[in-house]
């Protein structure tokens, strides 16, 4: 168990790491437009590369952020029907929730590092105003999606000893 324990740590450092990483990127992001906003006003000619660095910078925060996400429980949940089933029927839904959302996350994780890998070993390129390597932009999807997947297994591995998960517990009142 203190192998598995110490594996969530590891995890977890790395998530906080990649939170960290997609906040930065939403800083650089809101301060790249603004700049660009703000030479067009002046009729200065536009840096060019803001547009494609913020679509980048969008996936970057999609997939490396939402493990962060999911680690501190800050995503949507819809509970409807957790809040109508026994505390029994509750713990087996969430079991079987979390266990089928690692499987998804790590067939995906799968599928996308086999792209990237075609993409490397094709030596892809994407042209647009910067030229870079395609697989540095797919290797985002995979890193991500088994980050996701882990930390989708943490949350079932805390379940099974009976540590609390974060939010799952709790079902007061929705807010609309």
């Amino acid at each position: 168990m203190a192998a598995v324990r110490l594996l969530d740590r590891a995890v977890g450092l790395l998530i906080e790491a990649f939170g960290l990483l997609s906040g930065i990127v939403i800083a650089f992001m809101a301060l790249a437009i603004s700049a660009e906003v703000v030479v067009r006003a002046l009729g200065l000619p536009a840096f060019g590369w803001t547009l494609e660095v913020s679509e980048y910078g969008l996936l970057v925060v999609g997939f490396l952020g939402a493990p962060w996400v999911l680690r501190h429980s800050d995503h949507i949940r819809v509970d409807v029907v957790l809040r109508s089933v026994s505390p029994r029927a509750r713990h087996w839904m969430l079991l079987f929730a979390n266990a089928l959302s690692a499987l998804v996350c790590f067939v995906l994780a799968w599928y996308a590092a086999s792209a990237a890998f075609e993409a490397f070993a094709r030596g892809s390129l994407l042209f647009k105003y910067l030229v870079i390597p395609q697989w540095w932009i797919l290797a985002i999807l995979p890193v991500g999606t088994t980050l996701l997947g882990l930390e989708f297994v943490a949350r079932l591995a805390r379940r099974l000893a009976g540590r609390p998960v974060a939010q799952e517990e709790e079902f007061g009142e929705a807010v609309l």
